[in-house]
């Protein structure tokens, strides 16, 4: 799928190549989209390159220096797209930092951290690019590549559909990539994707549908909502919470502009956006519960 020219990396891809490019607060999830952006200018300028996806076992492997330095016959540039800097060894870390003194021309490293105050330290380092995107920019970013994606497959896409896919996906780029994928291969045969086409294909497992929990959340149905809740906690996992609280976002905010059903008031919605707002935050580190335990807790504070 072709990237369309997000704005958030514009100055990045427009200039020449940085030895390294570091990403994290709201845009630890755009590593893979950075990468495809480059792609597209370098394949568009006729340059021939190459693009590895390293896990920690990769890294773990052999001497990631050695891999950087190593120049490919095949490729005037390689493309090393890095695991969670806080999901690394400080052994690791410490390598980044002692080859970025002294880098290698054609090679170019993309890392993200999620941790803040590792990040905060990490962007620091030398010939390293860094930016932590706000959420609204990385929802942007992410919907401008699937409108992008879905009329390169001859499909109209709506920014409004796009953006609830960037949500739903918790602002990463792969996850977004194959749930685009998903829908589009649903709406095979036509010319447009709908939000009836979303609504089709993300449910998770058949076994919830979110906007039905959605519009028992805000009709204070709280016998309704938490058993969808614990139903769908059965089988969830903790990054499927994330998806759920933008599906939940998305259809509260659809309901405000009056569309697909009766408006909620505004009193009702603000309460309820203050909900999703706290379990956003303590799900990224804020609190020690569980996904499952801050969206009970959160959600019958609005439910009562």
């Amino acid at each position: 799928m072709a990237s369309h020219g997000a704005s958030l990396f514009r100055a990045w891809v427009g200039g020449p190549p940085a030895p390294a490019y570091f990403l994290h607060g709201a845009g630890t999830g755009l590593a893979g989209l950075l990468a495809a952006e480059w792609e597209r200018r370098l394949r568009r300028d006729g340059v021939s390159f190459e693009t590895y996806r390293w896990t920690m076992t990769d890294l773990e492997r052999d001497s990631p220096t050695i891999a950087w330095r190593s120049p490919s016959f095949f490729s005037s540039l390689r493309i090393f797209v890095l695991p969670d800097i806080s999901e690394m060894k400080k052994v690791h870390r410490d390598e980044i930092r002692e080859y970025l003194a002294a880098p290698e021309p054609t090679a170019m490293l993309i890392l993200h951290g999620t941790d803040y105050r590792q990040a905060k330290t990490f962007s620091g380092t030398v010939n390293l690019l860094s930016a932590a995107p706000r959420e609204d920019q990385a929802t942007e970013a992410l919907a401008g590549y699937a409108v992008a994606a879905a009329a390169e497959a001859g499909m109209t896409l709506s920014g409004d559909c796009a953006a609830f896919l960037a949500r739903w996906t918790a602002g990463s780029f792969e996850a977004l990539e194959a749930e685009l994928r998903k829908v589009m291969a649903f709406a095979a045969g036509r010319d447009q994707v709908t939000e009836e086409d979303i609504r089709a294909v993300c449910v998770f497992r058949g076994e919830v549908n979110p906007f039905q929990l959605a519009e028992a959340l805000e009709r204070k149905d709280a016998k309704g909502c938490l058993a969808m809740l614990r139903r769908f906690s059965q089988y969830a996992k903790d990054e499927e919470y994330h998806q759920l609280n933008g599906a939940l976002a998305w259809h509260l905010r659809e309901r405000v502009r009056g569309k697909g059903g009766a408006a909620v008031s505004p009193a009702r919605a603000a309460e309820i956006f203050g909900a999703l707002t706290r379990i956003d935050r303590e799900m990224k580190g804020e609190s020690r519960l569980s996904p499952r335990q801050v969206f009970e807790v959160r959600l019958l504070s609005v439910l009562v």
